[in-house]
C-alpha cells in the first residue's frame, strides 16, 4: 500500500524466512517518524531512547506492535532477538519479553523447532475477533447510554468532533488512534476499567485487519458517520438505539475487514484464496 518502507537487508527479519495505561495499547508514532507515511521516513524500529526496565519492555512491545500492524514486519516473518535489539539500541532482555507478550496476544506465534513468526490474519479471525467486540462495546455503549455519566460522554463527543473534519488528511497510525480513540472512550466511560482491559488482548489483530482498507475512504466515512449516530444515541439515551447502531457498525467492519483480507490473500492468477 506504500504506507511503510520495506527493512533493510540488516533488519530484524530473517531474510530467507520473508515470503498510558499499563493496560493500554499505545500506537503513537514514535519521535523522529514521519506521521505522514512518506516514504523516506525513517523505520518504526529506531532506536530508543533510555528507559527504567518497565517502560522499556513496553516501548519495545509497541515498537513491534506497530511495525507489524503497518506491514513493516510482514506476515510470516521470522523475528531476530538479537537484530532487533541491535535496532532498537536495547538488550535482548527486553526484546525477548516484549516478543512473549506479543506471543500472548497472538499476533506472533512459536514456530516448531524454536522461533517466532508473525501470524497469519484470515477472515474467519476478523469475524471471531469482531463477535468478541460485539460482546464487550455494545453491552458498554448500553451500559454509557443508562448511566449518562456527564465526563464520558463529553469525551466521546469531543473525540468524534475532533475527527469528523480531518480524518480524509489522517495518515495510517493516525486513522488507526481516531478509531481506537472513540471505542476507548466508549469503554472508559462505563467507568469499568475491565471492559477495557478485556479488550486490549485482541486489538492489535483489529488493527491489523484495518490496515488493509486505509485506501478504501468510504469504509472509514461509512464508519465515522456511524461513529457519530452511536455517539448522537448515547448522548439521548437511547439505549436501544445505541445497541442497534453499534451492531450495525461492528457488523459492518467486520464483514468489510474480512473480504479485504479475502481479496489480499487470493492467489492473482486464479482469485482463489
Amino acid at each position: 500500500m506504500g504506507v511503510v518502507q520495506a527493512l533493510p537487508e540488516s533488519s530484524a527479519i530473517d531474510a530467507a524466512d520473508e515470503p498510558q495505561r499499563r493496560d493500554t495499547i499505545s500506537f503513537h508514532v514514535p519521535q523522529g517518524v514521519a506521521p505522514d507515511g512518506a516514504g523516506d521516513r525513517p523505520s518504526v524500529l529506531g532506536q530508543l531512547p533510555p528507559r527504567d526496565t518497565t517502560a522499556l519492555v513496553r516501548d519495545v512491545r509497541d515498537r513491534l506492535r506497530l511495525a507489524i500492524v503497518l506491514g513493516e514486519i510482514q506476515t510470516g516473518s521470522r523475528l531476530n532477538q538479537v537484530k532487533l535489539a541491535q535496532q532498537l539500541g536495547v538488550s535482548r532482555m527486553p526484546v525477548r519479553t516484549a516478543i512473549t507478550e506479543l506471543v500472548t496476544e497472538g499476533i506472533l506465534e512459536v514456530v516448531p523447532g524454536g522461533g517466532v513468526i508473525v501470524s497469519p490474519l484470515t477472515a474467519d479471525d476478523v469475524r471471531n475477533v469482531f463477535e468478541v467486540r460485539g460482546a464487550l462495546e455494545i453491552r458498554a455503549a448500553r451500559t454509557v447510554a443508562v448511566d449518562q455519566p456527564t465526563w464520558g460522554i463529553a469525551k466521546i463527543e469531543k473525540i468524534v468532533d475532533a475527527h469528523r473534519s480531518h480524518f480524509h488528511e489522517y495518515a495510517p497510525a493516525q486513522l488507526l488512534t481516531a478509531d481506537r480513540d472513540f471505542h476507548m472512550a466508549i469503554l472508559d466511560a462505563t467507568g469499568n476499567p475491565f471492559f477495557r482491559r478485556s479488550i486490549m488482548p485482541v486489538w492489535s489483530t483489529v488493527e491489523r485487519a484495518m490496515v488493509q482498507v486505509l485506501n478504501l475512504s468510504e469504509v472509514f466515512e461509512q464508519a465515522w458517520t456511524q461513529h457519530d449516530q452511536i455517539a448522537r444515541a448515547i448522548r439521548a439515551g437511547d439505549a436501544d438505539e445505541v445497541e442497534a447502531t453499534s451492531r450495525e457498525h461492528l457488523e459492518f467492519a467486520a464483514e468489510a475487514l474480512a473480504r479485504a483480507i479475502l481479496v489480499d490473500s487470493a492467489d492473482p492468477a486464479t482469485g482463489v484464496t
